[in-house]
């Protein structure tokens, strides 16, 4: 994964003319998920991804607060997924999400040409009445209020309980259902009939669906395609850690014979 410059929970994917055509799109970056030389450019934002911190949560002055994504962008511009991995408040992921999805994304440029990639973004909040506090004017900022405080207080002595991310599958509250190790399936009964093993790395996030799947091993193209058709169908255990959303990297093996 590549991070946007800085000075720059659910699915998204725009629809195209069928869900073949849309899982061979998605197949793409199974197949090859290029490395950009020096020489090449990142997806890149126009404009600024700053935005407010909303309302309910401005008492709480949170230190730098920010979302990070995981985005999968198109040579159009289409945002095929979108994943928020980690932030310092989970409340922040929905505007977050919203400030993204609304921003205006250049894809990544290799040899000239612009291609579908992978790459980190981050959204960050400020607070615009403590923005004008600083600044000398005669504003009363948030977290000036007797029950500002008291809910800063709150929230202070369990800050880490609202930080959002990845976690280790050997710290969830629960072993993932639905997830075993290898998944043999007829290849008569798939999309493109293909035999052959293949082997995909995918994150579940707190919904339960799979995520950004990535083929490291398979023995060719189509088997690769057969096995992410499956995971679009498949629903697993929801991931939390200490009774919190959280998400996980897995690894499922899929045989068609």
């Amino acid at each position: 994964m590549r991070d946007l410059p800085l000075s720059s929970p659910p699915p998204f994917c725009a629809p195209v003319g069928s869900a073949f055509v849309w899982l061979c799109r998605l197949s793409l970056l199974l197949v090859v998920v290029g490395n950009l030389s020096a020489q090449d450019t990142p997806i890149t934002v126009r404009g600024s991804l700053k935005t407010p911190v909303p309302a309910e949560l401005r008492g709480l002055l949170i230190d730098n607060p920010y979302v990070t994504f995981f985005i999968d962008l198109g040579e159009d511009g289409t945002v095929f997924d979108l994943m928020a991995v980690a932030s310092n408040h989970r409340d922040l992921i929905p505007t977050a999400t919203e400030t993204l999805l609304a921003a205006e994304l250049e894809p990544a440029q290799q040899d000239g040409q612009p291609v579908r990639s992978r790459a980190t973004v981050t959204v960050r909040f400020y607070d615009p009445e403590q923005r004008a506090w600083q600044m000398g004017l005669s504003v009363r900022p948030f977290g000036s209020s007797a029950s500002d405080a008291a809910d800063r207080r709150v929230y202070a002595s369990s800050a880490s309980s609202f930080e959002y991310g990845e976690s280790p599958r050997e710290q969830l509250d629960e072993p993932l259902k639905g997830l075993p190790p290898t998944s043999r399936i007829r290849a008569e009964g798939t999309v493109l009939g293909a035999t052959g093993r293949c082997l995909l790395e995918f994150y579940i996030d707190p919904t339960g669906k799979a995520r950004f799947p990535s083929a490291l091993e398979r023995d060719n193209d189509d088997v690769a395609i057969n096995a992410t058709l499956l995971l679009t169908r498949s629903r697993y255990s929801r991931p939390t850690r200490d009774g919190h959303p959280t998400f996980v990297k897995v690894q499922q093996e899929f045989i068609f014979q």
